[in-house]
């Protein structure tokens, strides 16, 4: 008789953590929302501090989904023209082919790419009116200086851990860095100091962080 109340009461207690929390051992079911609206300002809604399970850095977009997410920030910036702006996403990497209005407009498309969560930006935007070109006045030597003096002179980049390189006004920047806006930042300050054309080989390193 002590047998079986021995064993009635494991049984319970078995039952017991199957239902509030699963056996021992065995891996928990992961919660799946399938309704997250990416445009949506949930903060409004709950406020900043409430749990609501979506975080936006921890937030895997789908290409389709980033895609829609850059196309709005386009269409709602008022220094973009984005209606001959193609985008195409592929893993997470974003490509902007076509024209907008002029160099400013080119940058700022950039980064509002980065902004909707891309990991990485190919911008190969044209512009319709080419304006100033300030890659076309100085030696390649003193448009690397240009950048680095940009980038020291930031408060949002570390320009010790980037490395610049420049041909043919071209500039190439290698290098770790914290987050993805500090990429975007980098970015944005080679195409201040002049360069033509902008490749990032930048990446986010996590032990910087």
């Amino acid at each position: 008789m002590k047998l079986l109340t021995n064993f009635q009461r494991l049984s319970m207690a078995f039952a017991f953590l199957m239902c509030v929390g699963g056996a021992p051992g065995l891996a928990q079911s992961q919660v799946v929302y399938d309704d997250y609206d990416p445009y949506y300002d949930y903060d409004d809604y709950y406020g900043s501090d409430y749990d609501y399970g979506y975080d936006y850095d921890d937030y895997i977009l789908t290409d389709s989904e980033l895609r829609k997410r850059i196309k709005l920030n386009l269409a709602m910036s008022p220094f973009v023209d984005g209606e001959d702006v193609r985008i195409s996403v592929d893993h997470g990497v974003a490509t902007l082919s076509g024209t907008v209005e002029d160099r400013s407009a080119m940058i700022d498309a950039g980064e509002l790419a980065y902004d909707a969560g891309a990991w990485k930006v190919r911008n190969k935007l044209s512009q319709r009116e080419m304006g100033e070109r300030p890659w076309a006045d100085m030696r390649d030597r003193e448009l690397q200086q240009e950048i680095r003096d940009e980038l020291e002179s930031s408060p949002f980049v570390n320009s010790d851990q980037i490395s610049v390189i420049v041909k043919n006004g071209v500039a190439t920047l290698y290098g770790g860095v914290e987050n993805k806006g500090e990429i975007a930042d980098a970015i944005e300050n080679a195409y201040e100091a002049g360069a033509k054309r902008v490749k990032s080989r930048l990446w986010v390193d996590p032990d910087l962080s």
